[in-house]
Formats: C-alpha cells, structure tokens, sequence
C-alpha cells in the first residue's frame, strides 16, 4: 500500500479516524477554492515532505511524534595531532575549515518512535544514532532536533493549523493499524522511502539528497555562535519566511481574475435557468387584463 491507499484506507473508515480530514475545509485565502478530503492529504504530506528537507538541509533534525525522527549521523575521521597535522598559525581558518572538510561526513537515517516500534518486528538497532552527550532529553535522536511543526505548513497549503495536525495524526494512526494488520507498506516522501514489509522496517534516502546535504557547511551551521545575536533578532519573519522553499509550494493566483472567472460562472448559472422550472400560478384565469384600445 502507498500513501494513495492509506489516504483511501482513512476515508473509507471515519469511525476509526475522526477528524477535519474526512470533510472538505475552507482555505485560508479566499482565492483558492476548498479540495476534496484526499486531495487535502496529497497536499499537506507534500508540504510536509518540504518541511522536513528543508530543516535537514539547514543542519536540524524533525522529530514527528509516534512515527519517528528524520535526523543524520556526522561521521568523523580520525584527526592527526597538530604537530602530524600541518597546522599552520597564519593561515585564515576558513581555509583551515575547507582543507578538512572530507573529515566530517553525513549519513541521514531515520529512527522510528517507541510508539511505532511496538509493532514492528525488526527494524535499524538502537545505535543507528550516536547520542551526544551534552543532551540529556529523551526526545533527543540526534542533532538539532525540532519537533514537526505545523505552522509553517498550514501556511504553505493555505489550510487550517488543526487540519494539519488531523492529518499528521489520522496518518499516523492509519500506519499504526496497517502494520499491525500486517500489511506491506510503501510510504514515499520524495527524498526518503520508508517500506514496511512483513513488519520489517526499512528505508532508503534519495541519492542526490544525500550530496546535497554532504555539500552543504555542516559545521558552520552547527555552530550558532558564528551568527551575530543582532543578526538573528532583526531578521524579520516575513524575510526568513520568503527564502523558505514553502513559501513558493503553491503560487498565489490573481484575485482579479479569480472574480471575474466567478461572475463569469454566476451569469452562466443564471442564463441556464429556464421557465419550465417556474412555479405554475393561476393569476390570469383568475383576474382579467384590460387591454388598451387601438385608435386606427
């Protein structure tokens, strides 16, 4: 089963999943007309697959509660000491930085929750992650970790907060119920697919996500001191949002031409009325019309 048939599994059982997702909602901007439940589903799973790639490729792991973590493993060679390593007082750290880049590596992974591991029967060890030890929350999987939030894609989908956490949580259940009921799974995000066969978890990361997330300045985004605190309090919340790849998910359309398209629509609905629909009434049996007269 894909995520198409999981959606279709949610609709065809509203007395197991309850919620705003088994009904069509209005949108937040009026332009953009309301969808039917399943179509609602392909697009908040799609803003939420951006979510989360976009959150990893900024150095942050997402943790979606009872399903699992999206995190990544940084893999360290062996460093030389300074008086093997060549270093060198002079030289601008940023080269320093740069000559031993191939030293650090990242391996994205995915950890499943405690909630979605009771009813599986295998799936990757518990030492998938190395747990720093500076962080002493059992929430922790990895690196930076952020819980899945549903703001940002509520505003991308242009559709309610509480009908995206309905979504999340119907989803989650859904997965839940289907891998008890032991049925294979196919769940497909773009850049990871999580397969889930005969109750055996695996998963696989897109390969040029990989490199795009080796390529990217790992340990200059882990380091948040390099910022200036000045920097981080006037960047406006409109300026972060705008470089966000959910902010261009979906394009606006023109509000004028989205109320010219409903006159448009309004005046064919009228046109297509006709008199056979019209109440019958008995007014000109009943009462006589006097006619003026003709002066030939």
């Amino acid at each position: 089963m894909n995520l198409d048939d999981i959606y279709n599994w949610i609709l065809q059982h509203p007395q197991n999943y309850p919620g705003k997702q088994q009904e069509s909602q209005p949108r937040t901007v009026q332009s953009y007309k309301p969808l039917e439940p399943k179509a609602q589903f392909h697009i908040i799973i799609k803003a939420t697959a951006e979510y989360i790639k976009e959150k990893m490729l900024n150095g942050n792991g997402v943790n979606m509660k009872e399903l699992g973590a999206f995190t990544m493993e940084v893999i360290s060679d062996y460093v030389k000491p300074l008086q093997h390593s060549g270093f060198n007082m002079t030289q601008d750290l940023a080269i320093q930085r740069a000559d031993r880049k191939h030293i650090h590596q990242i391996r994205p992974c995915f950890v499943p929750d405690n909630a979605f591991k009771y009813f599986l029967a295998r799936y990757p060890g518990k030492e998938e992650i190395t747990k720093p030890l500076s962080q002493h929350s059992i929430y922790q999987k990895g690196f930076g970790m952020n819980f899945c939030n549903a703001g940002p894609i509520a505003a991308s989908s242009y559709l309610g907060k509480d009908v995206v956490q309905s979504v999340h949580s119907s989803l989650i259940k859904a997965i839940h119920d289907l891998t008890r009921l032991g049925h294979d799974l196919n769940i497909d995000f773009g850049f990871i697919k999580i397969s889930v066969q005969n109750r055996d978890l695996k998963y696989k990361y897109d390969q040029s996500f990989i490199q795009r997330l080796n390529q990217t300045d790992y340990e200059l985004k882990m380091r948040k001191s390099d910022l200036g605190t000045s920097q981080h309090w006037t960047t406006t919340y409109q300026e972060k949002w705008s470089k966000s790849t959910l902010n261009n998910l979906l394009t606006r359309p023109n509000p004028n031409q989205v109320q010219d398209n409903y006159e448009k629509s309004m005046a064919l609905k009228i046109m297509s009325l006709d008199l056979n629909t019209a109440e019958h009434t008995n007014y000109s049996k009943k009462q006589k019309v006097q006619l003026p007269t003709l002066n030939k």
